[in-house]
């Protein structure tokens, strides 16, 4: 089994590559105006991907957040289109786990961003 801080340093690697294709995808979407469910399908992979490896990290909070970008994602794949105003709440969330998971990494306490977005993409 590995340990805790192998797992950590695991996750931080999975969150910085995960979020940086959510954040580019969100971002080329909403600016683009064009419908494309499968990008958002690919994204919701990426966000599911998320959930599991902060999961299995312990980290339930950065899971629980990344679980709300998955349902976002979810929510207008099949009309394949991201507002920009929903997508600036999901890169910062994507950004808010990116520094959660950080957080872990280094023992200290999670970031006020991480509640704040899971607030905002809450349903």
């Amino acid at each position: 089994m590995a340990r805790d801080d192998d797992l950590l340093g695991i996750l931080v690697a999975e969150v910085h590559r995960r979020t940086e294709a959510i954040i580019d995808g969100v971002e080329e979407l909403a600016g683009s105006g064009r419908a494309d469910p499968d990008r958002i399908e690919a994204l919701r992979g990426e966000a599911h991907g998320l959930e599991g490896a902060a999961a299995v990290a312990g980290q339930s909070h950065l899971a629980e957040l990344a679980r709300a970008i998955e349902l976002t994602l979810i929510d207008h794949r099949d009309q394949g289109t991201i507002e920009v105003e929903l997508a600036a709440l999901i890169v910062t969330a994507a950004s808010a786990l990116l520094e959660g998971s950080q957080a872990a990494a280094e023992g200290v306490g999670e970031p006020a961003s991480v509640a704040r977005s899971l607030a905002g993409l809450s349903r």
